[in-house]
């Protein structure tokens, strides 16, 4: 079976965060919220989401894939998680799909070094698109080798129906 780990934190961007989960869950895959901010997050619009486990419990070898939404402050809770941070590498390493969306492919990924992708985009801040740097295009969902990237909550259906393509599994709708 198809598993993804979605990494949440208080501040999440709940579209970006729930809608690769339920698009995943469509496809039969399995997914996991991992929480660096305890077993309840309250999102960047107030809704509060359960996760199933707190990121300590998080092994990437165990995964095919990781998802990591954006959302102020939630992608800056995420960034600094050294738990994340380490199953990014390990899954980038291991060529396992890293999807990132909105503030978090600069704020978590090209922030701490583990943006290795060709081009990528994100929410288009100046100070992410500066962090993304020349491999930055304008667009709403880019796909780089192993990363997935997505400009923001509006994209965030198409986002999850390219990490479903890449992982070669397909949602019932």
């Amino acid at each position: 079976m198809i598993r993804a780990a979605v990494i949440i934190a208080d501040g999440s961007e709940e579209v970006e965060a729930l809608t690769p989960v339920d698009v995943l869950r469509r496809a039969g895959a399995e997914c996991v919220l991992f929480s660096v901010s305890g077993e309840y997050i309250c999102g960047s619009h107030g809704i509060v989401v359960k996760a199933d486990k707190l990121v300590e419990a998080l092994r990437m070898e165990e995964f095919d894939a990781i998802v990591i939404p954006g959302g102020m402050p939630g992608a800056k809770n995420i960034a600094t998680n050294r738990t994340v941070k380490s199953a990014i590498a390990k899954a980038i390493e291991e060529g396992k799909i890293v999807a990132s969306i909105c503030a978090s492919p600069a704020v978590v990924l090209a922030e701490n070094g583990l943006l290795h992708a060709e081009k990528a985009t994100c929410y288009p801040a100046p100070g992410f698109i500066a962090a993304i740097g020349s491999r930055y295009v304008e667009e709403e969902v880019v796909l780089s080798g192993n990363f997935i990237t997505a400009n923001g909550p509006r994209a965030a259906m198409k986002f999850a129906c390219e990490i479903c393509d890449k992982l070669g599994i397909t949602p019932r709708f």
